[in-house]
């Protein structure tokens, strides 16, 4: 077996993953760019927020679909599915952050932070 490569590792250590820093929107939170097991992931961003399953097979993001041109945060929960090494993206969240909490089995909690009216 390959060994796992990055800072944030999956539980059995069995993948790894870094975050590389992108930028942040006005008055609010980084978001980054992401390398999984050295392999960068295109065309993405995401916030410091992100759950492992207890058998490394998925891996729940905060990923970010609109940045700091808006102000606001447009998030949506991305899932990667390590075995099938694909992608999924949940509806998005409009004004809103959202962070993966949990998995028990492969049912995922999360919880939506809104953001405030100016």
């Amino acid at each position: 077996m390959n060994k796992p490569i990055g800072a944030f590792l999956s539980p059995g250590h069995i993948y790894g993953f870094d975050f590389i820093y992108a930028g942040e929107i006005r008055f609010g939170p980084p978001y980054y760019h992401m390398v999984l097991q050295g392999k960068f992931i295109l065309d993405r961003i995401f916030g410091f927020e992100f759950k492992w399953d207890d058998q490394a097979r998925y891996l729940a993001l905060q990923e970010w679909l609109l940045g700091e041109a808006s102000g606001q945060p447009l998030t949506a929960l991305s899932i990667i599915d390590t075995t099938h090494q694909k992608i999924s993206l949940a509806t998005p969240w409009d004004r809103s952050l959202i962070f993966p909490i949990k998995f028990k089995e492969e049912i995922l909690s999360y919880e939506k932070e809104y953001a405030q009216d100016d």
